[in-house]
């Protein structure tokens, strides 16, 4: 079997970089954890290492050694971490500098590996190690000369149960009363980045997705198209993108909405594990009853971060406005404000589960001309599901959700559960 071509620059650097001279706090725990890597068995390495990391965390002979086998085992988050203890205690150790560069470039910060790289090469190693050095950062350049260009695709298809397709009023209200039904959908995305200069790409994206529901909810069936296209531009760790949006939807293949959008966006990489964005975005909904239409602004803007033992968070705050486009409806506009809270914990490289917490706050521009009041909602919902991968490019998820809504308006007060579980096949 043929390993790409980074896998390839990864072990051979590695290898060139086991042979590291004692100092005095080496022990036999270490020349058997180098034993080990050397004979390929690095997972039991980093395994034997790893129960003693909270005792001799801060030794630089015990984290360089254990960031070694980490790198050769595939946990660079752990080896990353372990490594730069060993280059606070000990700056000016190349090799550990050499294996954090082989650690960055693994998980993708291409720039702080190539400024690990030469500093490690320019500190003094080993002849073949520095060889190897230098085709790893001619991988890097080029990685990153190509990186302007790639094609997703996926299909996916989902069953699942909605104790409330309508959205229908907590209490019954008028005759309205939430409807319960199954689905089952199929929808398809496929996206795209093409490199145009070399730091401009070209971005794209276009997809679908069709509901269906049981009999007595057949009214509520629905389909969907959106499709973007935009430009993203790469500097060091910052990435802008502008792009366009359009999507469109029925509901019983009536036409329901159709909207566009324009986003731009800034991402700042702070390092391998931590990011933040900002965005602005500006657009317009449509209805078939023209009263409905507004003109939407939002800004906003999230931070991720990945820890230590793989787990993933992020969080987002956000603000807007949706005006009406028609005269004598101010009331069906409104101003927003929401955020959103989330993670994601591996277990191995086939599970992870995953939940989310969001709120809005959503004020309306003026009296309901029926309730004489002024609208006022709030809404949270939670999500929580499981990731599995059964097999390559596959992946199933079961998932719940719940949404409620409050308002001083009593029809516009819901509550739903919603049981999925999804297949996906990923191109």
């Amino acid at each position: 079997m043929r390993l790409p071509t980074r896998s390839l620059a990864l072990l051979t650097l590695s290898g060139l970089l086991l042979g590291i001279p004692a100092h005095a706090a080496w022990d036999a725990s270490l020349d058997q954890a180098l034993a080990l890597t050397e004979a390929g068995r690095a997972q039991q390495a980093f395994e034997l290492l790893e129960a003693k990391e909270m005792e001799r965390s801060g030794d630089p002979d015990f984290d360089l050694v254990l960031g070694i086998a980490a790198n050769q085992a595939g946990h660079y988050t752990r080896a990353i971490f372990a490594l730069e203890r060993a280059l606070m205690v000990s700056p000016n150790n190349a090799r550990a500098r050499a294996e954090l560069g082989r650690a960055l470039y693994a998980v993708g910060d291409n720039t702080s590996a190539k400024s690990m790289l030469g500093q490690a090469k320019a500190q003094g190693i080993p002849i073949e190690a520095a060889r190897t050095i230098d085709q790893l950062l001619q991988t890097i350049d080029r990685i990153e000369s190509e990186a302007g260009s790639s094609t997703r695709a996926y299909v996916e298809a989902i069953l699942g149960h909605d104790n409330n397709v309508n959205s229908g009023p907590t209490s019954k209200v008028f005759g309205l009363k939430p409807i319960a039904s199954g689905f089952s959908g199929l929808g398809f995305q496929v996206s795209g980045r093409k490199a145009i200069a070399p730091r401009w790409s070209a971005i794209g994206s276009f997809g679908a997705v069709s509901r269906a529901h049981d009999a007595n909810a057949l009214t509520y069936d629905s389909n969907q198209l959106d499709a973007s296209l935009g430009a993203s531009y790469r500097a060091g760790r910052n990435e802008y993108t502008a792009a366009l949006q359009i999507d469109n939807s029925t509901i019983a293949n009536a036409p329901a909405r159709s909207g566009w959008n324009i986003t731009g966006e800034w991402t700042h990489r702070l390092d391998a594990f931590r990011q933040f964005n900002a965005y602005a975005q500006i657009g317009q909904l449509s209805y078939p009853q023209k009263t409905r239409n507004v003109d939407r602004y939002v800004f906003g803007a999230a931070y991720g971060q990945q820890f230590r033992s793989e787990l993933s968070v992020y969080a987002s705050a956000y603000l807007g406005q949706e005006v009406t486009s028609q005269p004598g409806v101010g009331h069906l506009g409104h101003r927003l404000v929401g955020g959103r809270l989330g993670m994601q914990q591996p277990f191995g490289s086939t599970l992870a589960l995953f939940g989310a917490l969001n709120v809005e706050d959503r004020r309306y521009n003026g009296p309901d001309p029926f309730f004489l009041d002024t609208r006022h909602d709030q809404q949270w919902g939670l999500s929580a599901g499981m990731h599995w991968i059964p097999a390559k490019a596959w992946r199933i998820t079961p998932q719940w959700n719940y949404l409620q809504t409050v308002s001083n308006i009593s029809t516009s007060s819901s509550e739903k559960h919603t049981l999925s579980v999804s297949a996906r096949r990923e191109f």
